[in-house]
């Protein structure tokens, strides 16, 4: 090809990959990673003009936005490639079926029920050469988005309350009544997922009332139509939501069939995910094809304030430092995991809401027409601010998605491996959005104390790329010399500045650290099973995907509990759907006592109790070896006593009250199984108990009353069955200790949220001093005991923090 203007060479990284590529040119799933900024772009249509030359057939380029799809077409032009549109209402270009010029289209474009490339079944299906998938490591969202049917709580009101109407009795029956009326009614900001049993026997049903929304969402439908046993149906107080457990991506031809497809992604740790979207070979993703060359990573300086030595008000700080640099004219931006996160920024920055804003914000910034700050909700990826229209990144909020069923999946699998690589790909993209290439820097500011405790805990750092575990161990050395707020400004400072000392600095300590991420074609093993036993069940090989679920589900060391419980559940699911409602039931029950997060069996499991805890300061000791930044559990810690409030939903502050149980080294469970067991449950050391009921939603002036009192009374008497030999005593989380004469409640205590806050204050400092502490793990355990020996929360005294109920 003739060299375009501005392109002198290749840059090493590029050149290796297409080498390694061509060599590879006919294996059928092919993954080329580069860094970001690292000219995927170029590579993804050299690969494509290649295909052409070589097969003569049509070759489809996707990107995820349509944003994308015009920054791709004004690269091919300026390579001399050539490149058309895919057009809506228009036909498929002549060029483009001729095999003379990549189609450039979104993901959206292809995976819909009326796709002009053709549905299996339905109109003839174009063949092409190869398929590439830019950005494919965004792409699993949106994918989804095209086997997804949603009936809005505000726009389709009738629909959506006939539609939850329906199922209202099938969470009564495994005791959920109150978080599905609290999610319907919006208390619960959270989702809940319909029992599959229950959605399996209203299919028909169902079907009549969303064929209505037919016109509505005209690509879903058809893809949904015949496929509504293959879904999940989720609740949440914005929608009713259908979407197919995993995308039947196999009924577009055009994908499915093409013998090239060629998955451009970042140098993320993991990309098990394009095995579980697309279907692709794990073998041939575990090889993926990357370059050792540095080429591409830009110069970064990540700053997790709320780790540092000293407490200040890390979001003021920020808003103070964004200012700063957007008044230099340097580019200044904020990133946040949800639109409501945004509003906490007003004053400092402007909101970008919606596509048309996110693109002119973009277009503002790139342009140099504003510097900001600019704030952006949930747009981890698909924004690219090089050079001065990013010098300052804050990224606020752990990133665990925005869909009804990214919310729910990250809700379930919580502290499980598939969601920590989800968060770990997540806060790579994030960070990736200002410097853009080698040559560029960005400081990147990390807040909110769930983002801050995710990164701090040893076994996800290990999670991130090589590239940026060295940068935040150069900003955590870089850390330990700020003392104050004016530090933490100079240390900013050496970036923005280019101080000659830290830019070098950087580079060598880069060169120094990243190497290339080990394989582990182990990582792909769940991702394979759950695709094929999901291709298996589609088939109606009902058995086969039953077995290789439980064979993987049923290894002692292949999966994590989350995990685990998620495989057994979906055998469930399809056992249920298949007809056998006995195996599905012992199914579900495998899968509900390995993960307590989801779907309750409609027979219950038998209780298993928990075990005796051993001394409070091993078990505290214990959890601060999971973190290599030590105050990264105190950021945990505030998580989770945010919490403990009346504000919160039941769910919440029930989930809050055994987390913190945990936290001070007690053995810790919610239970209310069947309306049997407690609320929450707080094992002692010494065979004693506090068995909890929360209340602490109830106004401070309406007194504990006899209802309230017998639920205490039968969750005692669950617990003396359950745990012989065990002392106890009966609490309810209460605004006050006033109850009803009818209650009766003279020998129970109240913990008022007062106490519970003396409780939690007393507990921070004992985490605190244990945080800061500069003793070697093995010390740690013998100074935490000495700590907790002369601290109010010693196991034997947090009684104390208990009042008698009087009448009132």
């Amino acid at each position: 090809m003739p060299k375009p203007q501005g392109i002198n060479d290749l840059y090493t990284s590029q050149a290796e990959v297409l080498e390694a590529w061509f060599k590879r040119k006919d294996e059928r799933d092919t993954v080329v990673k580069l860094h970001t900024g690292g000219g995927k772009t170029l590579v993804g249509l050299l690969i494509a003009q290649s295909t052409l030359n070589d097969l003569k057939e049509p070759v489809l380029y996707l990107a995820p936005t349509t944003q994308l799809v015009k920054q791709t077409l004004e690269k091919a032009k300026s390579l001399g490639i050539l490149a058309v549109p895919y057009t809506r209402g228009q036909p498929l270009h002549d060029d483009f079926i001729n095999g003379k010029a990549v189609m450039v289209a979104s993901y959206k474009a292809l995976f819909n029920g009326h796709s002009k490339f053709g549905v299996r079944g339905g109109r003839m299906p174009i063949k092409v050469g190869a398929v590439i998938l830019d950005d494919a490591h965004v792409a699993f969202s949106v994918v989804r988005e095209s086997f997804t049917l949603e009936v809005s709580s505000e726009d389709d009101k009738e629909t959506y309350n006939a539609l939850c109407t329906l199922f209202r009795n099938a969470f009564r029956e495994i005791d959920r009544l109150g978080t599905f009326d609290d999610t319907v009614s919006g208390l619960n900001n959270g989702v809940v997922e319909v029992p599959y049993w229950a959605w399996n026997e209203q299919l028909d049903t169902v079907r009549g009332m969303l064929r209505g929304n037919g016109e509505d969402v005209p690509f879903a439908w058809p893809l949904l139509r015949d496929n509504l046993h293959l879904c999940h149906a989720l609740i949440s107080s914005k929608a009713f939501t259908v979407t197919t457990v995993l995308p039947q991506v196999n009924n577009f031809p055009t994908f499915a069939d093409a013998p090239r497809r060629i998955y451009m992604s970042a140098t993320i740790a993991d990309d098990s995910e394009i095995v579980r979207t697309f279907d692709a070979d794990p073998q041939h993703v575990n090889n993926a094809l990357a370059s050792r060359s540095l080429a591409g990573i830009s110069e970064r300086m990540i700053l997790i304030p709320s780790l540092m030595q000293f407490d200040f008000d890390a979001q003021s700080v920020a808003k103070s430092i964004l200012k700063q640099v957007a008044a230099m004219n340097l580019g200044a931006v904020v990133l946040v995991h949800a639109n409501y996160a945004a509003k906490a920024w007003d004053g400092t920055a402007q909101f970008a809401e919606g596509s048309d804003q996110v693109e002119n914000a973009i277009e503002a910034l790139q342009s140099r027409r504003t510097s900001g700050p600019v704030v952006f909700a949930n747009r981890y990826d698909g924004i690219d601010l090089p050079g001065d229209s990013c010098r300052i990144l804050v990224m606020e909020g752990l990133p665990s998605g925005t869909s009804d069923y990214e919310l729910l999946r990250a809700a379930t699998l919580y502290g499980g491996a598939t969601i920590s690589r989800m968060l770990a790909q997540r806060i790579e993209q994030g960070i990736g959005r200002g410097a853009r290439g080698a040559g560029d820097h960005c400081v990147v500011l990390l807040l909110g104390s769930d983002l801050a405790g995710w990164i701090a805990k040893d076994a996800n750092f290990k999670l991130l790329t090589s590239a940026t575990r060295a940068q935040l161990e150069m900003g955590s050395t870089v850390s330990k010399e700020v003392s104050d707020v004016n530090d933490l400004g100079n240390t900013i400072g050496l970036s923005i500045n280019r101080n000659t000392e830290w830019v070098e600095y950087h580079a060598a300590t880069l060169a120094e650290n990243v190497g290339p991420e080990a394989p582990d074609p182990k990582r792909f093993d769940t991702a394979s099973t759950e695709r094929k036993a999901f291709n298996l069940w589609a088939d109606g090989c009902y058995d086969k995907a039953i077995a290789r679920l439980d064979q993987v589900a049923g290894a002692q060391d292949a999966v994590d509990d989350q995990t685990r419980g998620w495989l057994y559940q979906l055998a469930g699911r399809i056992a249920n759907n298949w007809g056998q409602a006995e195996r599905s039931d012992e199914l579900q029950r495998s899968a509900f006592s390995a993960n307590r997060n989801l779907l309750r069996p409609r027979t219950s499991s038998p209780y298993r109790p928990l075990p005796t805890p051993g001394a409070q300061g091993a078990a505290i000791a214990s959890q601060l070896r999971g973190y290599r930044m030590r105050r990264g559990l105190l950021q945990r810690f505030e998580q989770v006593v945010s919490r403990l409030n009346s504000n919160a939903s039941a769910a919440q502050f029930e989930q809050a009250l055994a987390d913190l149980g945990g936290l001070i080294g007690l053995s810790t469970e919610r239970h209310d199984v069947g309306g049997e067991g407690p609320d929450v449950l707080w094992l002692l050391p010494n065979k004693a108990a506090l068995i909890l009921e929360a209340k602490s939603r109830k106004l401070d002036r309406n007194p504990l009353t006899k209802e309230e009192h017998g639920q205490l009374l039968v969750a005692e008497q669950w617990f003396v069955q359950n745990y012989p030999g065990y002392s106890s005593l009966r609490v309810v989380v209460h605004p006050t200790n006033k109850a009803t004469a009818a209650a009766s409640a003279h020998e129970s205590y109240a913990l008022t949220l007062d106490r519970l806050n003396q409780l939690v204050a007393n507990s921070r400092v004992l985490l605190r001093e244990l945080c800061e502490s500069q003793l070697t793990d093995i010390e740690l355990e013998g100074h935490c005991q000495h700590l907790i020996e002369h601290s109010q929360i010693r196991a034997d005294r947090l009684a104390n923090y208990l009042v008698p109920f009087v009448e009132g």
